[in-house]
């Protein structure tokens, strides 16, 4: 199970990076938002680190955002830094879920795990931007939009990979199918519960939905290697 969920951590990452570079480079930010966004940034190094356990590749960007996390500050800064050099662990990272992607030996999963980009990506980047007591509001709207849009996609990828399965396949499937289904689900329950209750959203209830839609994805991962 720990192996199938860091084949999930690529495309989330992804998603987290690109997220982070646009409020970055285009966000309305204070120099002490930047300074603690910045401070966020070796949680990827972590993550791209656990990822490397399995493949060596992800060594890249680990260096690529190490660099430039250690030519940025993280007190108050107006400084953008070397914005080129998260472009290239940006690009780095897109060229290793590419071969992801282009790993996989059904068309559900690629477009699942594409998918993944910006949905398991929109909710961890948030959950880092609230950690960084982030004042963007707009995005705090923006990013759980993006999450159900991706996770209706998610679901659709689900019906492709059960259309070309047999009767007898697709028995001795449906209990996880449909259990990784119901994940999701509450996962995204959860992530936009502040927007039903007008709330503001909290680290607890990011950290949970977080939880339970990784739980979910390497749930429905694990039904490739079946």
């Amino acid at each position: 199970m720990i192996q199938t969920l860091l084949t999930i951590f690529p495309s989330m990452l992804l998603g987290a990076q690109l997220f982070i570079t646009l409020i970055l480079v285009r966000g309305e930010i204070c120099p002490g938002q930047r300074g603690r966004l910045h401070k966020a940034l070796p949680t990827l190094v972590i993550l791209w680190l656990a990822v490397a356990s399995l493949r060596i590749e992800a060594f890249m960007v680990v260096f690529a955002i190490f660099y430039f996390f250690s030519q940025v500050r993280t007190g108050k800064t107006r400084d953008a830094g070397p914005i080129w050099i998260l472009y290239l662990a940006n690009g780095l990272a897109l060229a290793f879920v590419g071969i992801q992607i282009g790993e996989q030996s059904n068309s559900a999963f690629s477009l699942a795990l594409l998918a993944n980009v910006a949905f398991s990506g929109a909710v961890f980047t948030q959950l880092l931007l609230v950690i960084a007591r982030s004042r963007l509001q707009a995005f705090h709207r923006i990013l759980p939009v993006t999450g159900v849009v991706s996770g209706m996609v998610m679901a659709l990828t689900v019906l492709g990979f059960v259309y070309g399965l047999t009767d007898e396949a697709l028995k001795a499937i449906l209990p996880t199918l449909l259990t990784s289904l119901a994940l999701m689900i509450t996962g995204i329950v959860i992530w936009c519960w502040h927007l039903f209750m007008d709330k503001e959203v909290s680290k607890g209830q990011l950290g949970v939905a977080l939880g339970v839609i990784l739980i979910s994805m390497t749930s429905y991962a694990g039904l490739a290697n079946l």
